[in-house]
């Protein structure tokens, strides 16, 4: 295989341990070269998915587990630690990134509800930045080897990730800036999406920290909201009736977003399958005029 056909994928972010002399499939695509760090790290991604699925199961099943998890293990620690919280704050919330049925949107409301507007929106800036970051990284070097490693066959995710790499191509940073904007579509997936397309990962992290700044206001306006003028203490002192009812106002944010990320899902894997038709369809044609 020539090494100019090898040099086209420089835009994605290779794993050290890939060597230019990677042979390709039919269809273009680099045959995974397994070592430990990539098998570690894909074992990790796996692993990920599967804490992920178990905690959506949950969140559908228990009404009250969803708020239960987030008042009990992060909101009652940081509100005890006054402004020292904010470092644990930003530590949370690149651990939430790595567990995606808990969404980040939910933490940004409760950085609203605990630091107020503008501090609640410094550091949903800073985590937001951090945690898309870190889910980036593993998302390329853990979920790429795997979509990499099923060859020539193109499932789901591979049309999403067609789907989600066409979308980049037309509209360039101005993609991840939107998806990162507006409030209803959820971080975390957009942070895993965009670690297995091709964007490079500066002009990723550019524009999670543009599109970052007016979700992280929308989310920390919702959060002093939420509160009605309250101390954030008082998320402690709920009473069973207050609880319920506030795990019901945490579970209607939850699932709006995730409808959301479910109709993308849906748009983007049909809108990769028409495009691998016409690419397939095009490949065809060239071949018979050759």
């Amino acid at each position: 295989m020539s090494s100019s056909i090898e040099s086209s994928n420089t835009d994605s972010v290779d794993d050290d341990s890939l060597k230019n002399d990677d042979s390709l499939t039919p269809t273009g695509r680099k045959k995974v070269v397994w070592t430990k760090k990539r098998i570690v790290l894909v074992a990790f991604f796996v692993i990920l998915v599967i804490i992920s699925v178990a905690v959506l199961i949950m969140i559908i099943i228990d009404k009250t587990f969803l708020f239960e998890i987030i008042r009990d293990y992060f909101l009652a620690p940081l509100v005890r630690m006054g402004y020292w919280s904010i470092f644990l704050f930003l530590a949370l919330m690149i651990i939430q990134s790595l567990i995606v049925p808990i969404p980040s949107e939910l933490v940004l409301l409760c950085g609203g509800m605990l630091y107020g507007i503008w501090l609640g929106l410094l550091v949903g800036v800073i985590g937001s930045v951090l945690s898309g970051v870190v889910t980036f990284y593993i998302a390329n070097k853990g979920g790429r080897p795997i979509l990499e490693s099923t060859g020539d066959h193109i499932g789901f995710a591979d049309r999403f990730v067609i789907a989600m790499d066409k979308w980049i191509e037309k509209w360039g940073v101005w993609a991840i800036i939107v998806g990162r904007a507006v409030p209803v579509v959820m971080f975390d997936p957009i942070s895993y999406a965009a670690g297995i397309s091709n964007i490079r990962w500066k002009q990723y992290t550019l524009a999670t920290f543009i599109g970052s700044i007016p979700r992280s206001i929308f989310y920390a306006f919702l959060g002093v909201k939420l509160l009605s003028g309250n101390a954030p203490e008082y998320i402690l002192t709920l009473t069973q009736e207050q609880f319920e009812a506030a795990s019901g106002q945490f579970n209607m944010i939850f699932f709006i977003i995730f409808g959301v990320l479910i109709l993308m899902l849906i748009v983007a894997s049909i809108t990769g399958h028409i495009i691998q038709k016409k690419s397939e369809k095009v490949n065809l044609e060239s071949k018979t005029d050759e």
